[in-house]
């Protein structure tokens, strides 16, 4: 440890040790981090990369934290806070860094006269976790919006365009494991439209995502929803005839619809439990640990698997699993 302690002499005092994560995260669960850096300035950032390189210490980059799970153990190593958020519109282009939270990007937005990035309003989360995880919703995604990112790869800062960004449901390059990369800003390409059209809808997704998430401290949308081929679409359709003619014409089925079929809400284990008010969310109802959700996780999977042989992927990232 005192080997370990010696890598940050040269830091501020803004180095906090043993710092508890469940703060900083919407589920409120998971253990502290060994050493915890709020990051304010590109120079920092760099400054801690190296001190992790030297040492061989593990790190790992957080923004709004709300897309992740701690382990109750927490993390070995450095949790890296990006507070990076200077935001500025020019024409029909958005720079913004990774701090910036995506609320504060719709509203600004929209505040302009653009209409594109209605879709994520409500959405919580920075502008770099969204890239990271290619957040979307109500047939918007940020690999709609996102023109070219920044990142620092190896101690250097790179501009990727948009196409370099493995985007996919729910996934990029930043997401892949063994992968360092750093998002530090983006600039995201906007659209004007009926403003009114827009407003309207901004209501009727506020409305929605209120009721969804009627419950606090959960993470959103544990699971991802499953993409199936056209054989595999025809083969549940004939075994499951309510399935909607929607999920078949896309070829998408909802893992809340799927866990609902499996007659799972209001499940619990501990404190962790299957929202009411969707399937497809698991909530902290107090003091849940990060353990008790796993194997609420794993009952899911495992039910889902039972009844429609699909095996449902997690959109939420786990973070301090499996250290020694």
């Amino acid at each position: 440890m005192e080997t370990r302690n010696k890598l940050f002499e040269a830091t501020t005092g803004k180095l906090k040790k043993n710092e508890p994560l469940a703060p900083y995260t919407s589920f409120r669960v998971g253990g502290p981090a060994e050493y915890f850096y709020a990051v304010e300035d590109l120079d920092e950032l760099k400054q801690l990369i190296k001190i992790c390189e030297k040492g061989g210490l593990p790190f790992f980059v957080l923004g709004g934290g709300s897309n992740v799970l701690v382990s109750d153990n927490g993390f070995d190593g450095l949790v890296i806070k990006i507070n990076f958020s200077k935001m500025k519109i020019k024409n029909h282009v958005m720079e913004c860094e990774a701090g910036v939270f995506l609320n504060k990007a719709v509203g600004e937005s929209i505040s302009m006269g653009f209409v594109n990035l209605v879709w994520a309003v409500g959405i919580p989360g920075t502008i770099g976790g969204a890239i990271c995880n290619n957040a979307g919703a109500y047939g918007g995604d940020m690999a709609g919006i996102v023109e070219s990112v920044t990142i620092l790869r190896n101690g250097k800062i790179k501009k990727l365009k948009n196409q370099d960004c493995g985007f996919g449901y729910r996934e990029s390059i930043f997401k892949q494991g063994g992968n360092d990369d750093i998002i530090l800003s983006a600039t995201l390409k906007l659209s004007r439209g009926n403003m009114e059209e827009a407003r309207r809808k901004m209501k009727e997704i506020l409305r929605a995502r209120k009721e969804k998430f009627a419950e606090p401290y959960s993470a959103g949308s544990i699971f991802k929803n499953c993409v199936l081929t056209d054989n595999e679409i025809s083969e549940l359709k004939t075994k499951f005839p309510e399935l909607p003619e929607k999920f078949v014409k896309e070829k998408i089925i909802p893992a809340g619809w799927l866990i609902d079929r499996c007659e799972l809400r209001g499940k619990k284990i501990g404190e962790a439990k299957i929202s009411e008010n969707h399937a497809g969310i698991i909530v902290n109802c107090g003091g849940a640990k990060a353990e008790e959700i796993v194997m609420l996780v794993s009952v899911i999977k495992q039910k889902v698997r039972s009844r429609f042989n699909i095996q449902l992927q997690e959109e939420i990232e786990y973070v301090g699993f499996g250290q020694n």
